[in-house]
């Protein structure tokens, strides 16, 4: 940038030096600088020419600075200070080596070990977010920066609600609507109450462009977008994408469900969920994924080998022939009377491995209930929005003790809608006759045998 475009076209920001402006925008425009007193890059939001501290543009910037102090997570754009003067205010953010979704997309369309890597990263940020009262409303491709070495950032908090603070007087883009329509949830667009699992739609959005390159609900009709984001199904994955696993196909189906029940609980749930399709991928963690993926596409060097943990528990990975030796002389140290001393060492080496990695491996989960279910004559059994089984069938469902949503569909008949409530070690059985429609059956009448003898009859 030549000084006379810096002396033109370019604000001043005190302890701050423009190096570049990167985006221009009918409230805000960014910009990247460097901290002049610490030589370290920044993000510079600010208020466009002619819009004053004391508009409702300036409070709206302010709350999102409120919001983001908040948050520390390393998912989501931390806030370096906010400054309020008398001709312009301004936020400083933390500057990310790298792209947003928007642009990778616009480049190249991702592996699905890759998309399910990024996924994973945005729903540790939205976790936290989620724990602090904070719903980001405007989850997209936009508003997510990838670094060149594999970290994902969750930016843009203008359009979060957050209970404890009142609804940003404006948005930062003029826009007259909070989020954006192409990646809202259906609750969004027709009003309701948003909540939690309105993000992780939005999520499910992004994460089939990202695998497919095109998103389940468009269509160049705002009207018609709407409908078929509220009432069509979501287009199967391997359609344009034959590649994809069948398990991220039903995660991404799930989060795109039409009722918030149905969709995952909680964005740690669904992140353990796409954990697993990183560790299935062959990679320890989400973040050597995306770096290797950048690296495929040409947009960063080719990554060292990492061994950062994926931060939350995954499945064991198949034993090695030394682990299952090592079982095995461990099985029959436990039949001579060794077990609680190899016991111990087993727990205290599960402790070392878990405070090294970060990772708590475990074959069965806490506090598991379990649920029976039968109908009649069949159904499938559809259990927090994932279909798990078609009845009949013996075993019995475990599932986290707590609040089940269980739906039972049949071609046939109405779904049926239950709400299961299980306590650790506890088995409800559910029983359930569908309410099948019954062919009608049409009934034979024997012609009359004519009277011959009666003189009416012809």
């Amino acid at each position: 940038m030549s000084t006379a475009e810096k002396t033109s076209d370019t604000p001043t920001f005190e302890r701050y030096r423009v190096t570049r402006k990167l985006r221009s925008g009918p409230i805000t425009d960014l910009y990247r600088a460097e901290q002049v007193t610490l030589g370290r890059p920044v993000i510079i939001k600010a208020l466009g020419r002619g819009i004053l501290p004391s508009s409702p543009f300036a409070a709206a910037l302010e709350r999102e600075a409120r919001l983001l102090t908040e948050l520390d997570h390393p998912n989501v754009i931390r806030v370096v200070e906010f400054v309020e003067e008398k001709e312009t205010t301004w936020l400083v953010l933390e500057h990310v080596d790298g792209f947003s979704l928007e642009e990778i997309l616009a480049q190249k369309r991702l592996s699905p070990v890759a998309a399910a890597a990024i996924g994973f990263e945005i729903c540790q940020g939205l976790a936290h977010a989620h724990e602090h009262g904070i719903v980001h409303r405007d989850v997209q491709p936009a508003n997510v920066l990838v670094s060149r070495d594999g970290w994902v950032k969750l930016v843009n908090f203008a359009a979060a609600a957050d209970e404890r603070l009142p609804t940003a007087p404006e948005l930062l883009d003029g826009s007259a609507g909070f989020g954006t329509p192409e990646y809202m949830s259906p609750e969004q667009l027709l009003g309701e109450p948003e909540d939690p699992r309105s993000d992780l739609f939005s999520l499910g959005i992004v994460l089939y462009e990202l695998i497919t390159g095109r998103r389940p609900f468009d269509s160049s009709d705002e009207k018609a977008r709407s409908h078929r984001t509220r009432h069509d199904p979501v287009p199967p994955l391997h359609r344009t994408t034959p590649d994809v696993p069948a398990s991220l196909d039903r995660i991404v189906r799930r989060c795109l469900e039409k009722m918030q029940s149905d969709r995952f609980p909680n964005a740690l749930d669904l992140g353990r969920a796409l954990a697993r399709e990183v560790e299935d991928g062959g990679f320890s963690s989400p973040i050597e994924a995306v770096a290797a993926e950048l690296a495929r596409v040409g947009l960063a060097p080719k990554p060292e080998v990492r061994r950062d943990s994926i931060r939350m528990r995954v499945r064991l990975k198949p034993p090695t022939v030394g682990a299952a030796l090592g079982g095995y002389l461990a099985a029959l140290c436990l039949i001579g009377g060794g077990g609680a001393a190899i016991q111990y060492k087993s727990a205290a080496a599960r402790g070392e491995r878990a405070a090294r990695t970060g990772v708590r491996l475990e074959l069965v989960p806490p506090n598991v209930g379990y649920l029976r279910v039968v109908a009649d004559p069949w159904a499938n059994v559809v259990v927090d929005g994932e279909q798990v089984e078609t009845t009949p069938f013996g075993r019995s469902i475990p599932l986290t003790a707590g609040v089940h949503y269980v739906r039972l569909e049949h071609p046939a008949a109405p779904t049926e809608r239950r709400t299961v409530t299980l306590s650790p070690g506890e088995t409800v059985l559910l029983d359930v006759k569908m309410d099948v429609a019954r062919p009608k059956r049409q009934v034979q009448t024997t012609p009359a045998v004519p009277n011959l003898t009666d003189p009416k009859t012809p």
